[in-house]
């Protein structure tokens, strides 16, 4: 199962996003989660194609994880650069 993320900045109306859901479930397709106008979606490869057709006018793409190392403050730095230097 891969993961894909619906957009559809058209139609940010809470029905049409339930009637969305339920068209998704019907499917066999897990929403995963939910908002105005964007669905994570949990399918396999194979009930993509279903899944688009069902939801016209909604654009989508596939999750793409990424994680971000934060940048350091400057005191950390100051205290990084110092015991490289005492070290």
């Amino acid at each position: 199962m891969q993961r894909y993320v619906f957009y559809n900045s058209s139609s940010l109306d809470p029905k049409a996003a339930a009637a969305a859901k339920r068209a998704v479930k019907s499917l066999g397709a897990t929403v995963v989660k939910a908002t105005a106008g964007t669905m994570l979606l949990e399918a396999a490869p194979e009930k993509l194609a279903l899944v688009v057709k069902a939801l016209p006018g909604w654009r989508y793409s596939i999750e793409a994880k990424s994680h971000r190392i934060p940048e350091r403050s400057p005191l950390q730095r100051a205290r990084l650069n110092a015991a490289k230097q005492s070290g």
